[in-house]
């Protein structure tokens, strides 16, 4: 059974998709991930839903809003002071003030404070003094001793600030190729530029982001004009300030170090450390994962990818029960309440909090989508990483092996299950069992471990087999009538393939249509076969070849002439399908077709014109290509001849009359109800067609009487390019007939009357093949 299932078409088909979709797998390409991250999507809202066991959430968390009311409250002076949107940092001061009264545990500012603001009003003191608002907030910072305050890329707080926080966090958002937030960073490296540096960058204008270090030098870059300022280092990477061009103030040392490095964590992960006790200081790096340790040998193993980021578990939504909420303008009252003597609710007592914005109609709008939500607030990226790492739970991806092992399982179970089950309906059924019992588990695990399996490689390889197989199956079951279909239309045109297909039976008999009927020969062929078999012969003599040899010339000599005059008519049956005409069959060097039947076509006569237009012209450039090409031919052949060498064949040129003539036929299957037919036209109009085509000459196109009325009613700018001739006597034909010409191109003067003589000249070439031409 194995052995035979390793020899079925099944197998050799669902081997190169496995293994496909495992380089898929390994390699990932951007749509199939963005599918994946939709199922993830999928999987946190359930998830969030649905909860499955005891989910133990962290009970401390909060958020503490900026909303359109807190700017509206600010606005009009109903928390004791009155500011504009950008607000003096007192504002924040009176929160963090109020917060570290009340005994929150620690506060962090989804807020930027990357620099000082000197015109802000100042602020009084119970004492009488005053003092400017950013050194009350540092102040009220350092107090505290709580406070997190966030960064974001290259945008650090304010040395002043930073240097009283507890702590500094990362709050850069990162969103996945489709706009999602899906993944935090679990720490971003800074620069903590010397103060000096700063000082420089402040005067001189210096984007201290674009900064170049080297092993010998730094070089800062100007934020106008794309100057550049250039500071050596020394060994041990130093600025001296004996090299300076600029001195520094009093304090700097002779040497200094332009940056010290400084690694801020993720915010919701500082907020973790401080209820965890988490030592950031000294963290552990392994392959995919980072470990942090805690008071009491408590760990904490988050898993990372190569870019150091994490996907976060999305289990609390902005107004989740689980959170404590507030407002900003909230603290502001409760602390001048407070200031009054007035007794206040410690509702903040022992909470890890962000305060962030969820105002929505001012520059402070932060709103994106995430996983959980289409559209929410990114202050809840912090409040679910401190909760996943407080709580250990962690999104965990399945390893790279384990998705292989998956992929291969489901896989070949598909083709197992195709190539045991042939009933049409139960195969289709059992796969689609089999992808209902995958993704259940596959959400299950997530549900319960918050282990992401893949789901769309492995059942997009499952249901590729399986379509491929049936579509084998079927394939296999119509092989005979698509081989019969593919032989046929290289002998008819296309509609009438899907005419003969289409019909149940095929019985002699004709019906009478109006048709347009095409004669097409190609003048000088009998010539050049003639011309071939003796220079065949004159060879075969003169080089004493023997039968086998001579045979073997003859027959490559055939075989080329063949080549020939199969180029030239293609070129013109090719013309003729593609104008929907339908090729009657070769008759010779000759092609005949019409236009008409077996489907209708009011424009048959105008179609069947232009498609000898097309194939006059094509043959125009066919011979100019083979002429250069008989250039390039005679060149090489004399210094063939001085060599003693036999020179090169040239390419003949053949030429093409053209006869058309419009009008009523019969049509239809011709030949034997047991053996052959063929589906084609005879009658007088068709003969006259035949005729035309004998007094065309070369290179011309002569049409009927009854085409040129067509072609005026049809297509009157096809008309004007006709020239009537005088009448002909054509053999058959008692009375004269009237013709015309279709002037194809541009010439010099009017071309004389077509003759009768279909003759062709022939220049002979230099031995042992030649030339056609006209």
């Amino acid at each position: 059974m194995r052995l035979n299932f390793l020899k079925s078409p099944t197998f050799f088909i669902a081997a190169p998709v496995i293994i496909g979709v495992c380089l898929l797998q390994m390699f990932p390409f951007s749509g199939f991930e963005r599918l994946e991250w939709m199922t993830y999507d999928w999987r946190v809202r359930l998830a969030h839903e649905y909860p499955v066991g005891n989910v133990n959430d962290a009970t401390n968390l909060g958020l503490v809003e900026i909303s359109d009311n807190t700017i509206a409250a600010v606005n009009n002076g109903s928390v004791g002071f009155k500011y504009g949107l950008y607000w003096p940092r007192e504002v924040y001061a009176r929160a963090v003030h109020e917060l570290s009264s009340q005994g929150a545990k620690a506060v962090a500012f989804d807020v930027l404070f990357p620099e000082l603001r000197g015109g802000d009003p100042l602020v009084s003191l119970p004492d009488g003094t005053t003092i400017s608002s950013d050194r009350y907030f540092a102040r009220q910072i350092k107090e505290s001793g709580d406070v997190i305050l966030g960064a974001d890329q290259d945008l650090l707080p304010a040395r002043m600030f930073r240097t009283n926080a507890w702590r500094v966090a990362n709050i850069s958002v990162q969103r996945d190729g489709d706009g999602v937030l899906r993944r935090a960073r679990a720490y971003q490296d800074y620069r903590l530029w010397h103060p000096f540096i700063e000082q420089i960058a402040y005067e001189w204008g210096l984007n201290l982001s674009k900064t170049i270090i080297e092993t010998n030098q730094i070089t800062f870059a100007r934020q106008i004009k794309g100057e550049t300022i250039v500071f050596p280092l020394d060994e041990s990477g130093e600025i001296a300030t004996t090299n300076l061009t600029h001195h520094p103030p009093p304090g700097v040392p002779d040497k200094f170090a332009p940056f010290t490095p400084y690694r801020a964590w993720s915010m919701g992960i500082v907020l973790a450390a401080r209820e965890l006790g988490l030592d950031l200081e000294h963290p552990e790096f392994k392959p995919g994962s980072v470990i942090l340790h805690g008071t009491g040998g408590l760990t904490r193993t988050i898993p990372v990818n190569a870019d150091g980021y994490s996907y976060i578990d999305w289990s609390l939504a902005l107004n989740d029960p689980r959170l404590a909420q507030g407002s900003l303008e909230e603290l502001l009252r409760w602390n001048i309440d407070r200031s009054k003597g007035m007794e206040v609710t410690n509702y903040w007592t022992n909470k890890l909090l962000v305060i962030g914005s969820t105002a929505t109609g001012s520059e402070l709008a932060d709103v994106g989508a995430t996983a959980l939500q289409s559209s929410t607030f990114n202050v809840t990226e912090y409040l679910n990483v401190a909760n996943s790492v407080i709580t250990g739970r962690f999104i965990q991806q399945t390893p790279l092996p384990v998705n292989l092992l998956l992929i291969v399982l489901a896989g070949g179970s598909s083709a197992w299950i195709t190539w045991v089950v042939r009933r049409p309906g139960t195969g289709p059924l059992l796969m689609l069992g089999f992808a209902v019992a995958y993704v259940t588990v596959a959400v299950d695990l997530f549900f319960r471990y918050r282990l992401w399996a893949p789901i769309i490689l492995p059942m997009g390889c499952a249901g590729t087999i399986a379509m491929w197989v049936l579509t084998h199956r079927v394939r296999v079951e119509q092989m005979e009538r698509k081989r019969v279909k593919q032989l046929f239309s290289r002998l008819v045109s296309p509609d009438v393939v899907n005419e003969v297909l289409a019909a149940s039976t095929l019985t002699l008999g004709g019906v009478r249509r109006e048709i347009t009927v095409y004669f097409a020969d190609i003048r000088g062929f009998t010539e050049l076969t003639d011309i071939t078999q003796a220079h065949a012969t004159e060879h075969i003599e003169r080089n004493k070849l023997s039968p086998v040899e001579a045979e073997a010339y003859y027959d490559a000599q055939a075989r080329e002439t063949l080549g020939t005059i199969s180029l030239y008519l293609g070129t013109i049956a090719d013309i003729v399908k593609h104008r929907k005409g339908l090729l009657d069959k070769y008759i010779g060097d000759c092609v005949m077709a019409f236009w008409g039947a077996p489907l209708g076509n009011p424009q048959h006569a105008a179609d069947a014109v232009r498609a000898a237009i097309d194939a006059q012209q094509a043959l125009a450039e066919l011979n100019a290509a083979r002429a250069a090409q008989n250039r390039r031919l005679e060149e090489e052949n004399l210094s063939r001849q001085r060599l003693g060498l036999v020179p090169h064949p040239l390419l003949p040129l053949l030429s093409m009359g053209t006869g058309i003539n419009t009008g009523l036929a019969t049509v239809g299957y011709m030949g034997s109800e047991t053996h052959l037919l063929n589906y084609t036209a005879f009658g007088r109009e068709v003969n006259l067609a035949s005729r035309l085509e004998g007094v065309s000459g070369h290179g011309r196109i002569i049409i009927g009487e009854a085409t040129y009325d067509a072609l005026k009613r049809d297509d009157p700018k096809l008309a004007a390019l006709c020239l009537e001739w005088p009448p002909r006597t054509v053999k058959g034909f008692r009375k004269p007939v009237r013709i015309y010409e279709v002037l194809w191109r541009v010439e010099g003067g009017l071309p004389p009357p077509p003759e009768e003589n279909t003759e062709v000249r022939v220049i002979k070439p230099t031995p042992p093949t030649g030339a056609v031409t006209t």
